[in-house]
């Protein structure tokens, strides 16, 4: 079978701090160049989002419509959190918080070609933190950055309420008419600094060494799919599709559907677990799912619920995205040749024409290859389900065909999967755990400590595989958010093959996967 590159992208948000604390957060790299004055007997903490990679930013709270990013946080909430000795079970107690407001306006640029930001807050003579000889406390700087119109529900009510008091790790659960919206996750950052320690001049101090820089990473994952001459019929039916009555074609065309169904889903997240030691693609590299659900999951995912396409079987299956094809191709297929594609968005003089527009509007700042279709999605990660394929694309028909004449049965009855691919990793991919002993995928607990998963059962496989956090997984190549006709490829699904998809080096790692 065919194997076709693809290629997909994000990036990182990294937070500097004049802080640490309760386990080893050494080895960090501060890369920002930026210069900060060291004031002894300062308890002051720096917070900066830099990007990494091509120059490019993480950004909060915005739809997925590329590899492309732009920081955009409306707001970061920070706290200080004392641990009292006896870790690692400590007790947790927020002495001192920060919520910072319009963060795009309020914080300056530091790094060349405008590519970072950053914000001090020094603690004022009513907030700094005593210096006790006698005390074994160390201290945490936890941060999260997120957007005005949050769609996480946290146990809190919001982040801001994060306050002084008792210290849990935050979990956010999504609503009811999220899952029916198919609102799986929006990207929002947080990470934590540990072993910060008081000095005798009340100053910070990192108790284990390394650099004070706090590095909040995506605690999602995000899945994209970028499509052109999508097939109208299921297969060998080609000639009978085509020929039947132009308006019944017309109609049922433009009720056809794609949609990606994986075998497992979450509705809530923690904000633990953190891999704060990454900087850089390829190293450091950590695949970790901080993704759960709740004890309403099973009364509030009915509108997720689907089957996967598996003859003489009935395998549950969940919606991650749809793409609703007569959206993008108002008058169906006018070529008449059985796809949804190039043909049909051009007139004969190959000039772009009516029969192809973009439901995201058109303009510089989102745009598609004319012909093409596409879908992003920010999810919570979620953990493969044993000897279970974990994600499938599938064509449905939402119209019937009448057979001609109006005569049963149906030439596509409405509800019927036309086609389905399946989409797995590459067989080489560094995700993927050989035996038992290599699994390496690990799921955040309650206490905010990641487990390995175990057992033979859990193995990471090409086509059973987890959904990690800060991955981005992608068919068909979106660089930007915009239509670069030199970078612009979406998968053309006309074509029997496996497609490939690649995670850019602005996530952690470079996946290859594949769609048969």
């Amino acid at each position: 079978m065919r194997k076709i590159n693809l290629f997909s992208a994000a990036v990182l948000l990294a937070l500097g701090a004049s802080v640490a604390s309760c386990s080893d957060e050494s080895g960090l790299v501060d890369n920002s160049k930026v210069e900060v004055p060291e004031l002894k007997g300062e308890q002051e903490v720096v917070l900066k989002v830099a990007s990494a990679g091509d120059g490019l930013v993480s950004r909060a709270g915005r739809p997925l419509y590329s590899s492309e990013a732009a920081q955009k946080i409306d707001k970061v909430k920070i706290v200080i959190v004392k641990c009292a000795p006896g870790n690692p079970d400590p007790a947790y107690t927020v002495v001192a918080s920060k919520l910072i407001e319009d963060w795009m306006n309020v914080s300056q640029d530091y790094a060349t070609g405008g590519h970072g930001k950053q914000y001090t807050w020094r603690l004022g003579a009513d907030e700094k933190l005593q210096y006790n000889e006698n005390s074994n406390d160390t201290y945490m700087v936890y941060a999260i950055g997120y957007t005005n119109a949050g769609l996480y529900k946290t146990s809190l009510g919001n982040f801001e309420n994060l306050t002084t008091g008792d210290f849990n790790w935050v979990t956010s659960a999504l609503t009811t008419e999220n899952l029916k919206a198919l609102d799986l996750g929006e990207e929002v950052f947080a990470g934590s600094l540990e072993n910060l320690t008081i000095d005798k001049e009340g100053g910070f101090t990192i108790k284990t060494g390394g650099e004070n820089v706090l590095t909040l990473h995506r605690q999602v994952s995000g899945i994209t799919g970028y499509f052109t001459n999508v097939p109208t019929f299921p297969a060998g039916s080609q000639d009978k599709v085509v020929t039947a009555d132009p308006d019944d074609y017309k109609a049922y065309t433009k009720g056809l559907k794609l949609q990606l169904v994986s075998s497992n889903a979450n509705d809530q997240i923690i904000f633990a677990g953190f891999n704060s030691s990454f900087q850089e693609t390829g190293k450091d590299v950590k695949y970790i799912v901080n993704g759960s659900q709740t004890t309403s999951w099973d009364s509030n995912n009915g509108g997720l619920k689907t089957k996967f396409d598996e003859p003489n079987q009935s395998i549950d299956a969940y919606k991650i995205y749809e793409i609703n094809l007569g959206s993008w191709f108002p008058q169906g297929d006018t070529s008449g040749d059985g796809y949804l594609g190039t043909l049909d968005a051009y007139d004969e003089q190959g000039n772009p024409n009516d029969n192809w527009v973009s439901p995201y509007g058109s303009g510089n700042t989102v745009d598609f290859r004319p012909g093409s279709v596409f879908a992003g999605k920010f999810v919570i990660p979620f953990t493969k389900v044993p000897n279970t394929k974990t994600l499938e694309l599938q064509l449905v028909a939402t119209v019937a065909l009448p057979a001609a004449g109006g005569s049963d049965p149906a030439i596509v009855a409405e509800g019927d999967i036309i086609k389905s691919w399946r989409i797995n990793l590459s067989s080489t991919d560094e995700q993927l755990g050989t035996t038992n002993a290599s699994n390496h995928v690990e799921v955040v607990q309650k206490d905010g400590i990641p487990a390995v998963l175990t057992g033979n059962d859990y193995e990471e496989k090409y086509d059973s595989y987890s959904i990690v956090r800060n991955h981005l997984y992608g068919v068909g190549v979106k660089s930007t958010d915009g239509y670069d006709p030199d970078k612009d490829k979406p998968e053309d699904l006309s074509k029997g093959q496996t497609l490939i998809l690649k995670v850019n080096d602005n996530w952690e790692l470079i996946h290859k996967m594949e769609i048969e």
